[in-house]
């Protein structure tokens, strides 16, 4: 993808948070000019600074860069950044994570399901592996769904690349998720491959059993769990995964299957060959269809702190939105736009509003540019602010409920009023 200028923020419309990664937050965002939809990971500076992180993101962008061909990974499209944070443009998956799919099947995964899927992350693990790279913090969260349902493996802010050895000295330092550690890491070892292969382990024995094999009230808890491999199966568990997922959660990353030297009886080669997955053509496993069709609906957030934590969102995307100075730059015409909410019979549905010295006043969908739904001008039109952050445009015809976003309605008020005196008076 050719682009003839740099690009910034003011170049997407952001439009909902969809995920928290090591080190940021991502958003999903719509680029102005093509309509295409990318995942945005956005992370803050100061927060680098202040955890001692600056050089990881320089680390994360170089592996993104390094893997931007290889199937099977979230792949980068563009960086940028302002005076602020720092923006990763990357490969946009509309099937949300892993762990949700696993926890959408209440009866169980289906085991060719589990089988075709421990063949994806078998082919992306050697991907990475054959150029260097280590995840460090596989999980079900850090796989995405593609559009036809494949894996895509993200968030490498903790990835190590054994090729550079700015970042062979960090083999030490202790990341990942609990239930998905190594004994090694625990121990303060060196990091290699093996903790890749273990995560694996875990993940499979998530996907035939519903969830993680060490689990505790606490982290030490689970670390002691760890520590002693101490893993068992509920009766009727597939004999072939079971064995797969015991040749991987093994104390040795040495002896762990994958991880030998090749032509060893544990390389990569016999991991492949394991009868729970020999059955594919992994080395072509992403073109394959995926053999399921009878995928489980998504279940939505209703709890009040899922209803919190989206009116937080909510705030974030207005603010990342909220760039009047910076549009004037890419279209003069445009004195303000964002997004806000607008209300539709009793409810508020995020829109995209504008307001152009054309003159013109009109909104569309977050999801779409085309569906333009303008407000009448007329030398009676006027906007006024209501209660808390709430707006209201009226005319003769019709009145338009608004709610801002980020506590600054006045803005708007000001803008529209503004259009219309300058063009009627």
């Amino acid at each position: 993808m050719v682009e003839t200028k740099k690009l910034g923020r003011e170049d997407f419309i952001f439009t909902t948070i969809i995920g928290q990664g090591a080190y940021g937050r991502v958003a999903k965002a719509k680029k102005i000019d093509t309509g295409e939809l990318f995942a945005i990971k956005i992370v803050e500076k100061s927060h680098l600074q202040r955890e001692g992180k600056t050089s990881q993101a320089l680390i994360e962008k170089n592996i993104l860069a390094k893997l931007r061909n290889h199937p099977g990974t979230v792949r980068l499209f563009y960086t940028f950044q302002d005076p602020e944070k720092l923006y990763y443009v990357l490969e946009y998956c509309p099937h949300g994570d892993f762990l949700s799919l696993i926890n959408s099947f209440t009866s169980g995964m289906p085991v060719h399901l589990i089988s075709f899927y421990t063949a994806e992350i078998v082919h992306i693990l050697e991907l990475m592996f054959n150029v260097g790279v280590v995840h460090r913090d596989l999980k079900p969260e850090n796989l995405l769904i593609s559009d036809e349902y494949h894996l895509r493996l993200s968030d490498f802010g903790t990835a190590k690349d054994l090729n550079n050895p700015s970042t062979r000295a960090r083999g030490h330092t202790f990341v990942g998720t609990a239930e998905y550690v190594s004994p090694e890491v625990l121990s303060d070892q060196e990091a290699g491959i093996g903790v890749d292969l273990w995560a694996l382990g875990c993940v499979v024995y998530q996907m035939l059993v519903g969830h993680p094999p060490f689990q505790g009230m606490s982290q030490y808890l689970i670390f002691e769990q760890i520590r002693q491999c101490a893993i068992s199966f509920p009766n009727g568990t597939d004999n072939e995964g079971q064995d797969f997922v015991r040749k991987l959660l093994v104390a040795d990353p040495e002896r762990r299957l994958g991880a030998g030297e090749i032509g060893s009886d544990n390389d990569l080669a016999a991991l492949k060959s394991h009868p729970f997955i020999s059955n594919f053509d992994i080395e072509n496993i992403l073109d394959i269809p995926v053999p399921y069709n009878n995928w489980p609906k998504k279940v939505e957030k209703k709890s009040s702190e899922a209803e919190d934590e989206e009116e937080n969102d909510d705030i974030e995307i207005g603010l990342l939105n909220s760039r009047k100075e910076e549009i004037k730059t890419l279209e003069p015409k445009i004195l303000l736009s964002g997004i806000i909410k607008k209300k539709c019979g009793w409810f508020f549905k995020k829109r995209y509003l504008v307001v152009s010295n054309e003159p013109r006043i009109y909104y569309t969908d977050t999801s779409s540019s085309t569906n333009i739904r303008e407000i009448i001008l007329s030398k009676d039109l006027k906007a006024e602010l209501k209660a808390g952050n709430d707006f209201i445009i009226n005319n003769p015809q019709r009145s338009y409920y608004f709610r801002e976003l980020i506590s600054n309605p006045q803005r708007w008020v000001e803008a529209i009023n503004k259009v219309i005196k300058d063009h009627f008076l």
